[in-house]
């Protein structure tokens, strides 16, 4: 019998990728002769090329196959390098057509997700030879859910960690390092004011309103993360809170890594940024709106919640032409950033 191979198939985004990686670990411990491989869309392979245990990371560009047709041949050469590898199993953790077709296409003896009414799409249920159901309706973690994709192939039962081995190379840390210099703060706390969904976003004046009562009333720095098309959300509340000075750099996600490893806290909304400091061990604050604290809050039960809950609660809309659930006091999230800082 030849050397096993499995493909994961998680194309993004970055929170997604990040409760994923530990049913990763897990098959590489149960499997640590195997070859784990990984489809993703760019850029999320200048991260998962850091975890160790992942053999090789394949990029599915998707979204400029669809923008551009003349680049379907591309699409065309990755899953006739796929199928060359002859995988073992494809593991679809992403549950969209586009991934569980990926996932087929792969070549793969057995294609495994997610039962279809616990798919994100359940028509992706066609593609798959196994089905598995994730949410046993004991209100699991996405991590716990992730891990029972992992569990179809024989790996164990054991505990969930949202824990990551990531690699950060030491010029992130160098980069870090030299703007946290610049801006006079060390040990600062982490505010990320930006979200995937407009339905996730808290008002960017009590964001600038936490910062302030944090440096007046706690003495703390403070840096302000951001991601690609965000940065218009930074410098309103810079302005804001002038002539107190915020500051705020464009990080990597290594960069961001490395940031975080140097921080006491991070403050966000359900993002991607609060699930990979949850991740690295770094203390977190989530503010939640739409999304169920069970499923997608901080793994860590240290970490605090700060959430209304209403009769529209975990509705998971990501548009609302209401916003109530967001409406959360500075106060309250003030007040669990102190609980957290103390603990």
């Amino acid at each position: 019998m030849g050397q096993q191979k499995f493909l994961i198939v998680k194309l993004g985004s970055l929170g997604d990728i990040i409760h994923t990686i530990p049913a990763q670990q897990r098959l590489a411990q149960h499997f640590p002769q195997a070859q784990i491989h990984w489809l993703t869309e760019p850029p999320y392979d200048t991260l998962l090329d850091h975890i160790p245990g992942i053999s090789r990371v394949w990029l599915a560009d998707t979204k400029k196959w669809r923008r551009n047709i003349s680049s379907l041949p591309d699409g065309i050469q990755l899953i006739r390098a796929l199928r060359q590898h002859h995988f073992d199993a494809a593991l679809d953790f992403q549950g969209l057509v586009k991934s569980a077709l990926l996932a087929k296409l792969s070549g793969a003896k057995r294609v495994i997700g997610f039962v279809a009414h616990q798919s994100r799409e359940p028509a992706a249920g066609y593609f798959y030879s196994e089905t598995v159901v994730g949410d046993d309706g004991s209100r699991p973690h996405v991590v716990e859910i992730n891990l029972q994709l992992a569990r179809s192939l024989g790996c164990s039962k054991n505990g969930a960690s949202p824990l990551i081995p990531l690699e950060i190379p030491s010029e992130a840390f160098d980069y870090v390092d030299d703007q946290l210099s610049k801006n006079n703060v060390a040990k600062p706390i982490l505010v990320n004011p930006g979200a995937g969904w407009v339905t996730k976003l808290w008002p960017l004046r009590n964001y600038a309103q936490l910062l302030l009562r944090i440096h007046q009333e706690l003495g703390h720095g403070i840096v302000l993360t951001y991601g690609p098309g965000e940065k218009d959300l930074v410098q309103e509340i810079q302005t804001v809170t002038a002539p107190h000075f915020v500051a705020a750099f464009p990080t990597t996600f290594l960069q961001l890594a490395a940031l975080c490893r140097r921080s006491r806290l991070l403050i966000a909304g359900d993002t991607g940024p609060l699930h990979l400091a949850v991740a690295l061990g770094t203390p977190t604050v989530a503010i939640l709106g739409p999304t169920s604290p069970w499923r997608n809050g901080p793994f860590n039960a240290k970490d605090p919640i700060v959430k209304r809950y209403l009769f529209c609660s975990n509705s998971y809309k990501r548009t609302c032409n209401q916003f109530i659930c967001m409406n959360i006091p500075v106060q309250e999230v003030f007040d669990a950033v102190t609980r957290r800082l103390e603990s």
